[in-house]
């Protein structure tokens, strides 16, 4: 028996949108990308601030007019809002950074108000299943002030997901949080999406929001798409220095030696191989240490405490 092809859900070709084209200025926010979504599956977008991976989201949402390029959903065209009487796709939620919570409403009042046109039965059916899923049904009637941060981002997205759109896309879900909150919201989240079988493109600027939460990764920089892949992929293989440096630390100071992560130092007694431990840092569960060695400076992680001016011996590991 042969394996059946995935079902891609969301299509990008070579799109491309600038800002200010009339002026000398002219910003080019997406440059010339193409990728695609599977149906059932998490993208994270990862860049810094400027990169254009806002810009990307809101024209997947149908809300940016694109320069060139086209975007498909399902296989049938998005349509851009020069079309449109009103910009926007029935099949795609965006939740942007601020709640858009309605204040004088109840939790429940506001996923229910994003039923509000459906038969009663199901809309009071729909909206219990949800509150479950989501944690939220002890807070179902209190008002957006009175719940965390955690749960108000929560309730949002419980809002995105009610009418079941094929494409959830959420600007920077998290970074609004303390790390506890950030933590306790991701598995939240995840559990939502998976359980409702609902595709998702999430923008970020920080790679600690897509581990253990993104099925793919798309790194972009000045409004380009730098590298596409798993993030272990993406991790263990850097395409460029940017992109080992925005997905977590990186051991080597001198780049052009090639990317070594900190984790792939160890201390070994029987290696030729000498470092002197420069600096140690306590990071919580680990310790940070710098090494000096051959006019070079290496970064590395240790669970027993070094001393500052000791020589090591340490061996490079390749990942499996």
């Amino acid at each position: 028996m042969y394996k059946k092809a995935p079902m891609s859900l969301l299509k990008i070709n070579h799109l491309h949108k600038s800002f200010g084209r009339q002026s000398a200025n002219e910003i080019n926010a997406v440059k010339d990308i193409s990728i695609s979504l599977e149906k059932g599956k998490i993208l994270a977008i990862l860049g810094e601030s400027g990169s254009g991976k806002t810009t990307l989201l809101h024209l997947i949402a149908a809300l940016y007019e694109p320069d060139s390029g086209s975007l498909t959903l399902d296989g049938e065209r998005i349509t851009p809002p020069s079309e449109k009487l009103i910009a926007g796709h029935p099949d795609i939620k965006l939740v942007r950074q601020d709640y858009g919570l309605f204040p004088n409403m109840s939790i429940r009042e506001n996923i229910a108000y994003e039923l509000r046109y459906y038969e009663e039965n199901y809309r009071n059916e729909r909206i219990d299943k949800l509150l479950k899923i989501s944690g939220l049904e002890k807070v179902q009637s209190h008002f957006p002030r009175q719940v965390s941060g955690g749960e108000q981002q929560r309730a949002v997205i419980v809002k995105a997901i009610a009418e079941e759109p094929k494409l959830l896309l959420l600007d920077e879900p998290f970074s609004h949080l303390d790390a506890v909150n950030k933590r306790r919201l991701k598995a939240e989240v995840l559990n939502l999406i998976k359980t409702e079988e609902v595709s998702c493109i999430f923008v970020t600027h920080d790679v600690a929001d897509a581990y253990g939460m993104a099925d793919e990764l798309l790194i972009m920089q000045n409004g380009q798409a730098l590298q596409l892949d798993s993030p272990e992929e993406i991790y263990k293989n850097p395409i460029n220095q940017y992109v080992a440096e925005i997905t977590g630390e990186v051991a080597l100071s001198d780049f052009s030696k090639g990317f070594i992560r900190p984790e792939q130092i160890r201390i070994s007694e029987k290696s030729t191989m000498k470092a002197i431990v420069s600096s140690i840092k306590f990071l919580g569960t680990y310790f940070e240490v710098i090494l000096k060695m051959d006019d070079l400076t290496y970064k590395m992680y240790s669970f027993d405490k070094i001393n500052v001016g000791d020589e090591i011996g340490i061996e490079i590991i390749s990942f499996k």
